[in-house]
């Protein structure tokens, strides 16, 4: 009997699970249709490789007028659910975006942000740090990156706004200013004035100063890692050392 019972739940349990997953897809497509408010909606979608200041990006989408900023990460799927009256609707991936991102609709604004690789691969995160000594893995960056080239790839006419981490450490109200123009947004109140938690560059090429962060990075950059590392860089601006394995 309790076999019995358990079955019959485990059964309930999938079907209700079936049924949300269904009831979803129908309230995407609906709500997806060029007359429907969110399709109407100004859709703007921030995706990076994690430790590249989306959460700071996050952060400048806060001070802009008559804009809902979704707290959690999410998937772009999550515009068409979010029942709100704002104009502006904000979303910062989840950690399996990039596995999506060449998909993104076309009706989503995307906001990319980048940072030295070197900076990436040497970030702590607290709700991994138990797990292993730096957030983001050589392979994992590497993936980061190849979704990005599938998005250019399949979706060349998008117009992307790239982040640089270091321009908005540096001048954040200045990068609230790009983000007004390109996407047609009114500042609320400068980033700098927000009453937050002050923005520092200390994160900033920790590798240049930390023999033990060099020898961690020259164990991770094999060949494959190397490769589109260059490729970023350059088209990014930023700069190898030689420790790295640069060759321009």
């Amino acid at each position: 009997m309790r076999k019995l019972q358990a079955a019959v739940g485990f059964l309930v349990a999938r079907s209700s699970r079936e049924l949300d997953r269904l009831v979803t897809a129908v309230k995407i497509r609906w709500r997806s249709r060029p007359n429907a408010r969110a399709a109407r909606t100004n859709k703007i979608f921030i995706a990076g490789c994690a430790r590249s200041g989306t959460t700071l990006t996050q952060r400048v989408m806060e001070s802009f007028e008559d804009t809902f900023v979704w707290p959690p990460e999410a998937r772009h799927t999550k515009f068409y659910l979010l029942d709100r009256q704002e104009s502006n609707l904000v979303i910062k991936r989840d950690s399996r975006a990039f596995a999506h991102l060449a998909k993104l609709p076309a009706d989503i604004g995307l906001i990319y942000c980048v940072r030295h690789p070197l900076d990436v691969l040497t970030s702590v995160h607290p709700q991994t740090m138990k797990e292993r000594r730096f957030h983001t893995t050589a392979d994992r960056w590497v993936q980061e990156y190849d979704a990005l080239l599938s998005l250019r790839k399949a979706q060349p006419a998008r117009d992307i706004l790239y982040l640089r981490y270091e321009d908005t450490i540096a001048d954040p109200d200045a990068v609230q200013q790009r983000i007004a123009n390109r996407f047609g947004l009114r500042p609320r109140v400068p980033v700098t004035g927000d009453g937050g938690r002050p923005i520092h560059a200390r994160s900033l090429r920790k590798w240049e100063r930390n023999e033990d962060y060099r020898a961690y990075l020259q164990s991770q950059l094999s060949p494959a890692v190397l490769g589109p590392m260059r490729a970023f860089c350059r088209e990014f601006g930023y700069d190898m050392p030689a420790w790295a394995g640069a060759t321009g």
